[in-house]
């Protein structure tokens, strides 16, 4: 994949979308569970960003199981991080007296326990900011939720919405208390069927991932635009997440499609 790159060309003032899909896909990248464009960098010109990565070349047969399967396991990455954070915490406290150690070896930062993103990134060319926080209700809300409600409200100027967008925002937090206790997981955050495909690697098909728009969130979010785009169906399932984050709520499934 390496001998070939790809320029994603960007519109004026579109930094934000290249810089988002790059710091995404590098996160991707670094979990070393499923395959994503690799990232070069990114060219301004005149105003106009380019996103530079490796070149892709599909494969029309999609293998779904194995495409769920891979994405559950970079869903867990983050978890395993956390794990491994608190085994190097209790080793280094009992050997030394130390304690909060949450660095690799090489001194980087691994694993986060709130949610949200180091930068901005867009769904389709909206703008999705993704400030930290420490529950998921709040992220979602916050940062996925309310800003499509207020576009709504500022497009119609309808103030029936606007009464109504606070109703929802209670009921939302509701039906997400039961989520209170889940990890964050990197998501790609946009998988829609075009989003994903096929390509080979050391000789055999394997799944690949783009145009993420990603973010530290429930994994279940995930599922939200997968199911719009009917990506997810009765005789195509994403097996591999299905089994591994045991999705088991259409309520919660219909409010994530509300945030993407």
């Amino acid at each position: 994949m390496d001998r070939e790159v790809e320029a994603q060309i960007g519109l004026n003032n579109d930094e934000d979308l290249v810089i988002g899909e790059l710091e995404s896909l590098k996160a991707i990248q670094s979990t070393e569970t499923i395959l994503c464009p690799k990232p070069f960098g990114i060219i301004r010109r005149n105003g106009s960003y380019s996103l530079i990565t490796s070149y892709i070349d599909f494969q029309l047969r999609k293998d779904w199981a194995l495409a769920g399967s891979q994405l559950a396991k970079m869903h867990a990455k983050n978890g395993e991080q956390l794990a491994q954070n608190a085994r190097r915490t209790r080793f280094v406290s009992v050997n030394s007296g130390m304690s909060d150690i949450s660095k690799s070896e090489e001194g980087e930062q691994i694993g986060t326990e709130n949610f949200g993103f180091h930068v901005t990134t867009c769904c389709g060319r909206l703008g999705q900011e993704n400030d930290w926080t420490e529950t998921w209700e709040e992220f979602f809300i916050r940062h996925r939720l309310k800003p499509q409600i207020d576009r709504l409200i500022e497009t119609h100027n309808d103030r029936q919405l606007f009464e109504l967008s606070e109703i929802l925002y209670t009921k939302t937090a509701k039906l997400l208390k039961c989520r209170e206790n889940v990890l964050p997981s990197l998501v790609h955050g946009d998988l829609w069927g075009g989003n994903w495909s096929m390509t080979t690697a050391d000789g055999a098909p394997e799944p690949i991932i783009f145009d993420p728009s990603s973010s530290y969130s429930d994994p279940e979010f995930e599922f939200g635009i997968m199911k719009m785009f009917e990506i997810q169906k009765a005789d195509k399932p994403v097996s591999g997440i299905q089994i591994s984050w045991q999705i088991d709520s259409d309520r919660r499934q219909s409010i994530s499609e509300l945030g993407d």
